[in-house]
């Protein structure tokens, strides 16, 4: 909820965490320390999904507001909360186990000032490790075929126009334009700030810079990369099974798969990874199969729970998915 004088705070930083208490705790610094430099209003909403206050949270700190969730609802719900405490006319979004980058806030507060048509801001998510195979892949796959080569680069650019969402991870919203939208669709497992950016239209309404870059553990473990993977199947077919949206259609899921385990994986993908190709090719083939039975699982879910859809790019009025309680 937001209250009177809210004017007096001019970025809100929401960061849902769980059981992540010294990387929460360093985030926390980095973001004290830039708004602080900077003589900024501003304030961090903390939510705890479903987990304990961590011991270095102090009661009464005037630029930290805590929120505790009885039990884990997951990040889509847990950021709407985050919403609707929040008092800031800019509310940004920091995953609780980043570090923004030394030029993170002054290229946000440039952007917003930039562009005041624009209703969303972010930029590149960095691998903190540029060895992993898995964090590669996430940077050297998933980054680079969404956002161009120049999310996954380190060298400065412009402003980027026509993203088709901002990472929910290191993602800015203007509160007008992300409460009237509805906040982020919690049916989702994944994928929240994807639909969010469909909805928003935000490829019209978007700017990203690689200035307002963080720092982001990626998964470096196989099952975690799957369990990943897992997700974002599950997520695609309930963005089809509920909004109807028809690049997650069955047809087109199916001839991504098949396209990137005959060609893509083995011709284009596996050049931009330091590691054996044998052994990229065959975690990649992994990935489409694990995202394919995801999918596939979730889809059936669906259609045996006789699930509703909706025209693909409406909003409904009480915002399908949306935590109760968030702003509309």
């Amino acid at each position: 909820m937001t209250g009177e004088g809210e004017g007096a705070v001019e970025l809100s930083v929401v960061v849902t965490t769980r059981e992540r208490a010294q990387g929460c705790r360093q985030l926390v610094r980095a973001v004290r320390e830039q708004c602080a430099a900077a003589a900024l209003a501003y304030e961090i909403v903390l939510v705890f999904d479903g987990c304990e206050p961590y011991g270095w949270v102090e009661d009464g700190d005037p630029d930290l507001r805590t929120v505790v969730l009885p039990e884990q609802v997951g990040i889509a719900r847990a950021r709407n909360t985050g919403i609707g405490e929040s008092r800031g006319q800019l509310l940004a979004f920091l995953d609780d186990d980043c570090v923004p980058a030394g030029t993170w806030l002054a290229e946000l507060r440039r952007l917003s000032r930039a562009h005041p048509a624009k209703s969303a801001f972010g930029g590149p998510v960095i691998g903190t490790d540029s060895v992993n195979l898995y964090a590669q892949l996430r940077d050297a796959v998933y980054y680079y075929e969404t956002f161009g080569s120049w999310y996954v680069t380190a060298a400065a650019g412009a402003d980027v126009m026509g993203a088709p969402y901002v990472n929910g991870g290191n993602s800015a919203y203007r509160r007008e334009a992300i409460t009237r939208a509805g906040g982020f669709d919690a049916l989702l497992p994944a994928y929240s700030d994807v639909e969010l950016g469909r909805r928003m239209r935000l490829q019209q309404h978007a700017v990203l810079s690689p200035g307002m870059a963080i720092h982001h553990d990626h998964p470096s473990a196989f099952r975690a990369y799957m369990l990943r993977c897992w997700r974002s199947g599950k997520a695609r077919a309930l963005l089809w099974a509920h909004r109807g949206y028809p690049q997650d259609r069955p047809s087109a899921v199916a001839r991504a798969v098949v396209s990137n385990i005959v060609w893509n994986n083995a011709v284009h993908r596996r050049r931009r990874v330091i590691a054996p190709p044998t052994r990229v090719v065959a975690v990649l083939l992994c990935q489409e199969v694990v995202h394919g039975f995801g999918y596939a699982y979730a889809l059936l879910g669906c259609l045996a729970g006789g699930g509703r859809r909706v025209r693909a790019g409406s909003v409904p009025a009480t915002g399908l998915g949306v935590a109760p309680g968030a702003p509309q």
